[in-house]
């Protein structure tokens, strides 16, 4: 139970527009717990409440159906290991399938992942990219 307040007389209570516990001034008393207050920070005239633990943190939750995936380092060990297509250099004009390693000249060897008209995703082991090919889907 709280003390009774004077009117004027300074109280800690949660400002509803700055969202935290902060000095307030008592602007009117109706009985002994119920006040009116005003913050001294923004000026916003409430009613007193008190709350002393802050709000629970929003946390985003994991989408439904999904698992949250490997680091791409992880996933590119796994996938070269994996591998059983031949080992190509990379070329724009040359025709891939999935499961083939690809060597390139700056990002060194990558997995071919999926397949489109004229390109080829392939894992490296800083990121996936879309690579130029000769592929007709």
């Amino acid at each position: 139970m709280l003390e009774p307040r004077a009117v004027d007389e300074y109280i800690t209570a949660y400002c509803l527009k700055c969202k935290s516990n902060l000095s307030h001034t008592v602007v009117e008393r109706d009985g002994d717990t119920a006040y009116l207050v005003a913050c001294n920070a923004c000026g916003n005239k409430h009613p007193y409440k008190l709350r002393l633990t802050p709000p629970k943190p929003r946390v985003a939750r994991a989408k439904k159906g999904t698992t949250p995936s490997l680091p791409v380092g992880a996933r590119w060990e796994a996938r070269i290991a994996a591998a059983q297509g031949t080992e190509l250099v990379y070329t724009m004009g040359a025709v891939y399938r999935i499961g083939d390693i690809v060597l390139h000249e700056q990002f060194g060897k990558g997995v071919v992942l999926k397949l489109a008209t004229n390109k080829c995703h392939v894992l490296f082991q800083d990121k996936e990219r879309a690579m130029a090919s000769a592929n007709v889907s």
